[in-house]
C-alpha cells in the first residue's frame, strides 16, 4: 500500500514561538568572526531569553560567549579583536547591582566577563576607544530632587513631555572610564542631555580616529518633545572643549571616518520631519554634503567603509531592501542588491570592508549573513530557523499600480494552496510609520492570517519610505484623504489581478496602521470587520498629551491651539467621521501607551458604541506602544485573527 502524501502543516501562532531571533550583529576588525545576539522565548516565565554568540566566517562553527545571563545588548569589539565588551545588569553589591553596565570579555583567556563600569544610574550608551585604553558611556544624572522626593513633595514642572511622565525629566551626560575599570570622570553636564528616556534614547557615540574627540547628538533638553532642537556635537577628550559641529537643528547620529577628520551624521532632507533621512558628511563642520542625493531613498542605516572615502548606505527601495555604496562626495553611487534576502539590522564594517546583517526570505525566519564587499554575494552563515522551510506557506509578490501621479506599490499574500478559481476575503495589514514600509520579507503575521483562508495585503501608502522623497513627503498637510486614495487604488489593483470576495473585506492595522484603519473606516463603507491597534484617533491628543508635542508640528501649518489651524487638525482626525463607521471594530493598545496614548481608543470605542456599532476594546496594562513580553505580545494578534476570523465567517 502506498503512504498518503505528507502535506506541510501552515505556520500558527503557537508554531511561531520556536522561531529564533537574531539581533545586532558586529564583526570583528579583520572579518573573520561575527558576534550576534540569539534570543529565544519562555512562555512558561513570559520572558525573552538571550545569548551572546560567536560565529566564524569560514567554517561557519558558532559557540555561546555567554549562558543563563539575562539583559544582555550591544556587543562590541576592540580594535584588535580580542576581546568583547557588551552591556549586561550590574553584579557588583552596591546602589548600581542590577544597574546597566559595561562589561569585557577577553575571547582567548576564556572565563567569566569582567565588570568594568559601576554607574549608579546605570548606562545608556558606550564606545571603545580605538586605541582600546577607555570607554565613553552616557548615563542619566541624579534626581536633583531625589530629598524632597523622600519627604513626599514629589510635584514636577511637566515642560515638553508626555502625561504619563511621573518624574521631572533628568538629563543625561558623558562619561569616560578607563578599560580596566577603576573611577569614571564627568566629561559633559548642564540642562541639555545626551539623550531622552522615550522614544529617542541615547545618544550614539563616536571616538576620533587618534581618539582624542567624541562626536555625539546634543538635545536642548531631556524633555521627549524637544527632540526636534537636536544638533551633533565635538568635544576633546583631553580638555573637555565642546563646540558644536555646525549648529544645524536637527542634525544626529554623527560618526568620525575610521580615518581622516570627516563626520558623517544624518537629517531629514531640507531639516524637515516629514522628509527622508539623508546622510551628510563633512570636514570640521564646513561644506557639509549630502551622500545621498543620487540615491533619493530613506536610509535606515549607514556607516563608513574602512578607508574613510566611501559610505555604506541601507534603505527600503520599492518591494525590497537595499544598500547604495557612495563616495564621500556623494558623486559616486553603486546600488548593492541583496537577491531574495531582505535585511533587518546590519554590523559595522570590518577593516576588510565587509559586514554582517540580519536578513529573512518571504519563505524563511531571520538568519545570519556575510557581505565580503559591496561587489560580492551574500553568504548564509546560519541555518538556525532552518526547520521553518518544511511549513506551508503561501506565496508573496508585489504589486503594482498608480494613483495621484504616484507610481505605488504593496505586499500580497496569498493564501497556501491559492486557487485562481476562486473569490477570497481580503484583509488589510497596514504598516505604522507612517514612514515605514512594507517589502518583500518574512512576516508570521501575515502568513499565519493567510492560512485562514485570506489574501492579505500591506499597501505602501504616501508616507512611506520605500518610493521616493517625493512620496514620503506627500503625507504632510494630507494625513488621511491622499493615503486613503493610495489604499483604494491599490485594492483595486488586487482586485484586477485576484479574485476578491468583496462582501468580506477587513481594514487592520496598528499604530499609523490603526490611524489608517480608523480613517478607512470612516470614509469608506465596504469593510466587513476592522482591527484598530494603537490607532491615533485625534490628532489634538497627540500633541497634547503624547510624547511628540512639537514634533507633531511640521504636519501641519502650525499647532492645534492656534485657531488657525484648529480645523485642520479636526479634520485630519479619525474621531472626526466615527459616526460613519458602521464595521464590527475590535480596538487594542497599552494603557502606558506614551506614542499614541490610549485616550485615543477610548475616544473611539465610546463614539463607536454610542452610535450603534459594535465594538470591543482590549487594553493591556502595560508600558509602551506594543506589548514587550511574549505572552501579551501574542495574545494580540491571536485576537486580532479571532476577530477576522469572526466577522469574516472564514473556517480553516
Amino acid at each position: 500500500m502506498i503512504p498518503a502524501a505528507v502535506v506541510a502543516a501552515p505556520l500558527d501562532y503557537n508554531a511561531a514561538r520556536a522561531i529564533v531571533s537574531l539581533s545586532q550583529p558586529a564583526i570583528s576588525p579583520d572579518g573573520k568572526h561575527i558576534l550576534f545576539m540569539r534570543s529565544t522565548q519562555d512562555f512558561e516565565k513570559d520572558r525573552r531569553l538571550g545569548q551572546l554568540m560567536l560565529i566564524d566566517v569560514r567554517t561557519k562553527r558558532m559557540r555561546a560567549l555567554t549562558t543563563d545571563r539575562h539583559g544582555i545588548s550591544d556587543p562590541a569589539w576592540s580594535r584588535d579583536g580580542a576581546s568583547v565588551a557588551f552591556l549586561a545588569p550590574g553584579t557588583r553589591d552596591g546602589d548600581s547591582k542590577g544597574k546597566t553596565q559595561i562589561f569585557v570579555l577577553p575571547l582567548e583567556a576564556g572565563g567569566e566577563a569582567r565588570q568594568v563600569s559601576d554607574a549608579p544610574n546605570g548606562i545608556d550608551s558606550y564606545a571603545w576607544s580605538p586605541d582600546g585604553s577607555t570607554f565613553a558611556y552616557v548615563t542619566q544624572n541624579d534626581d536633583p530632587d531625589k530629598k524632597a522626593i523622600e519627604q513626599h513633595l514629589d510635584a514636577f514642572e511637566v515642560f515638553d513631555n508626555d502625561y504619563l511622565h511621573q518624574s521631572a525629566s533628568i538629563p543625561s551626560h558623558l562619561w569616560l572610564i578607563s578599560a580596566n575599570g577603576g573611577k569614571a570622570r564627568r566629561l559633559t553636564s548642564g540642562s541639555w542631555s545626551l539623550g531622552i528616556v522615550d522614544p529617542y534614547g541615547s545618544s550614539d557615540l563616536s571616538w576620533s580616529a587618534d581618539s582624542r574627540r567624541i562626536v555625539f547628538d546634543h538635545y536642548p533638553t531631556a524633555d521627549n518633545g524637544d527632540t526636534l532642537g537636536t544638533v551633533v556635537d565635538v568635544i576633546d577628550v583631553k580638555s573637555g572643549k565642546r563646540s558644536a559641529l555646525n549648529g544645524v537643528r536637527g542634525e544626529r547620529g554623527g560618526h568620525f571616518a575610521p580615518v581622516g577628520d570627516a563626520i558623517a551624521y544624518d537629517r531629514n532632507t531640507g531639516g524637515d520631519p516629514t522628509n527622508g533621512v539623508s546622510v551628510y558628511v563633512t570636514h570640521n563642520g564646513r561644506d557639509a554634503v549630502n551622500v545621498r542625493r543620487n540615491v533619493g531613498r530613506n536610509i535606515n542605516g549607514w556607516d563608513w567603509s574602512p578607508d574613510g572615502k566611501s559610505l555604506w548606505l541601507f534603505g527600503p527601495d520599492g518591494d525590497r531592501v537595499a544598500g547604495w555604496y557612495v563616495s564621500a562626495d556623494g558623486s559616486s553611487v553603486k546600488r548593492i542588491g541583496f537577491g531574495d534576502v531582505a535585511i533587518s539590522t546590519t554590523s559595522n564594517v570590518s577593516k576588510t570592508n565587509a559586514i554582517a546583517f540580519v536578513g529573512t526570505r518571504v519563505h524563511a525566519p531571520a538568519e545570519l549573513f556575510y557581505l565580503a564587499s559591496p561587489s560580492s554575494k551574500p553568504v548564509q552563515l546560519t541555518s538556525i530557523n532552518a526547520a521553518f522551510a518544511k511549513r506551508s506557506y503561501g506565496r508573496v509578490l508585489a504589486l503594482h499600480w498608480h494613483n495621484d501621479g504616484f507610481s505605488e506599490n504593496g505586499i500580497v499574500t496569498l493564501p497556501p494552496n491559492y486557487d485562481a478559481r476562486r473569490a477570497y476575503p481580503l484583509v488589510l495589514i497596514v504598516h505604522g510609520g507612517p514612514q515605514s514600509a512594507s517589502t518583500l520579507a518574512f512576516s508570521v503575521q501575515n502568513q499565519v492570517t493567510a492560512s485562514h483562508g485570506y489574501i492579505v495585503f500591506n499597501p505602501n501608502y504616501r508616507g512611506s519610505t520605500n518610493l521616493g522623497d517625493a512620496y514620503e513627503h506627500a503625507i504632510s498637510r494630507d494625513a488621511g484623504d491622499g493615503p486613503g486614495r493610495d489604499v483604494m487604488a491599490g485594492i483595486a489593483q488586487l482586485e484586477r489581478t485576484f479574485k476578491v470576495d468583496r462582501s468580506r473585506m477587513a481594514v487592520t492595522g496598528w499604530s499609523y496602521g490603526g490611524y489608517m484603519t480608523s480613517w478607512m473606516e470612516g470614509h469608506y463603507n465596504i469593510w466587513k470587520a476592522a482591527v484598530a491597534g494603537a490607532a491615533l484617533n485625534d490628532w489634538t491628543d497627540d500633541f497634547n498629551l503624547a510624547f511628540y508635542v512639537y514634533t507633531d508640528v511640521p504636519w501641519f501649518p502650525g499647532p492645534p491651539g492656534n485657531p488657525k489651524y484648529a480645523p485642520m487638525w479636526r479634520a485630519q482626525s479619525p474621531i472626526t467621521y466615527a459616526q460613519n463607521i458602521k464595521a464590527p471594530t475590535l480596538i487594542m493598545g497599552d494603557i502606558g501607551d506614551n506614542n499614541v496614548v490610549i485616550t485615543n481608543s477610548f475616544k473611539m470605542y465610546h463614539a463607536l458604541r454610542d452610535n450603534g456599532t459594535t465594538a470591543e476594546f482590549v487594553a493591556y496594562p502595560v508600558h509602551g506602544h506594543f506589548p514587550g513580553d511574549p505572552a501579551q505580545s501574542e495574545d494580540v494578534y491571536k485576537r486580532w485573527l479571532a476577530w477576522l476570523d469572526k466577522y469574516l465567517q472564514v473556517t480553516k
